[in-house]
């Protein structure tokens, strides 16, 4: 079958200045490279995190699972604004936009005020998007890599009557920087990408395994037949999911599964299941694991290429004594060249501009 580009997994991100009060919201495909360009350490970056005055930036959370650029865009946008954006309800909108001009005494009413910039303003808002309909089906993941800003968060969720949905889950994996020789501390303050942000599964490495056993079962020649209805899966004919567990050699016809895991919800409005279990092993599966499977072994051929390409090194002074040093190998990072998802579509809209909702929503 013939390869085509398929889209990475974006994930949407807040940063916060090391150095003033200042924040950035911007989406990516890949979390580290992006990081990297912000502090300058390749090119590429948004002009408002260019200012040296502001680096180094640091990436405090993320939002993960977004199944295309335009999703995630879309989520980006109505963070920012969530005053404006249709993804939340008006009589919502409304009141945050009453707030906005009590804060700001001297704004037009006519003019639409960007939400406050503060740091609990925008949690508050993240809280809020990911609760609403709009998104209460997308496989999304929170990770906090600040523990001041997940603690933060946690103060504003406790005292919430609305819990977010089981399905998303969020997590703190704080950051700990390496112990580094004096002469490269400088530069590493700018430039240094966490291990935590470097290891984010970036596109479709997370599901390499999956890939690995799909793969497998493929060549083995043998004749299989759906879980659900037990009728030939054949991938030839068919869209066939695999499950993703090791031992499990199970296969479903796409709509059977769907349609098994939609009654498992008991959910009959939805099109789009979130999870369900496999028809034989009976283990948990998430919807979006098995379709990035498919999509990768359809559509994926150079994507895969890249998934199993050798990781180079690079050496690194770490300090291992009050006076000495030595050098380690890290898998390299590979910069380059990112698009500006964050800002070629916003940086032209002014406050008291009409917003394009129709081209965003």
């Amino acid at each position: 079958m013939e390869s085509r580009p398929i889209p990475a997994f974006y994930c949407c991100y807040l940063l916060r200045s090391q150095n003033r009060k200042a924040f950035y919201i911007g989406s990516t495909p890949n979390p580290a490279r992006r990081l990297g360009q912000h502090n300058g350490s390749s090119k590429g970056g948004a002009k408002r995190t260019s200012m040296q005055g502001k680096r180094p930036w640091e990436m405090t959370c993320i939002v993960t699972g977004f199944p295309s650029r335009f999703a995630a865009l879309q989520f980006e946008w109505a963070w920012q604004n969530t005053h404006a954006t249709r993804h939340i309800e008006r009589d919502i909108r409304d009141a945050r936009r009453d707030e906005l001009q009590k804060r700001r005494k001297h704004t037009s009413p006519a003019r639409r005020p960007r939400p406050p910039m503060s740091l609990e303003a925008r949690l508050k808002n993240l809280h809020h998007l990911l609760g609403v309909g709009s998104f209460s089906r997308w496989p999304l993941h929170l990770s906090f890599f600040s523990r001041d800003v997940f603690t933060q968060w946690e103060n504003h969720t406790s005292k919430l009557e609305t819990r977010l949905r089981e399905t998303i889950t969020v997590h703190l994996m704080p950051v700990e920087l390496p112990k580094l020789a004096a002469d490269v501390q400088a530069e590493m303050r700018t430039h240094y990408i966490p291990e935590t942000i470097r290891a984010i599964p970036v596109a479709y490495e997370d599901c390499k395994p999956h890939v690995e056993k799909s793969k497998r079962m493929s060549d083995d020649g043998q004749t299989r037949t759906c879980g659900v209805c037990n009728t030939d899966a054949s991938t030839d004919t068919s869209l066939v999911l695999v499950c993703p567990r090791h031992a499990c050699q199970c296969v479903s016809h796409m709509a059977c599964l769907s349609q098994r895991f939609l009654v498992q919800e008991n959910n009959k409005d939805a099109f789009i299941p979130i999870e369900g279990n496999c028809p034989s092993c009976r283990y948990p599966i998430k919807w979006s694991d098995m379709i990035k499977e498919l999509s990768l072994r359809m559509h994926g051929e150079e994507e895969i290429k890249v998934m199993f390409r050798e990781k180079r090194k690079k050496k690194v002074a770490v300090n291992t004594g009050p006076d000495t040093a030595e050098f380690v190998d890290i898998d390299e990072f590979e910069f380059v060249s990112d698009e500006d998802l964050d800002e070629t579509w916003m940086e032209d809209i002014k406050e008291d501009e009409e917003i394009p909702r129709d081209s965003i929503h």
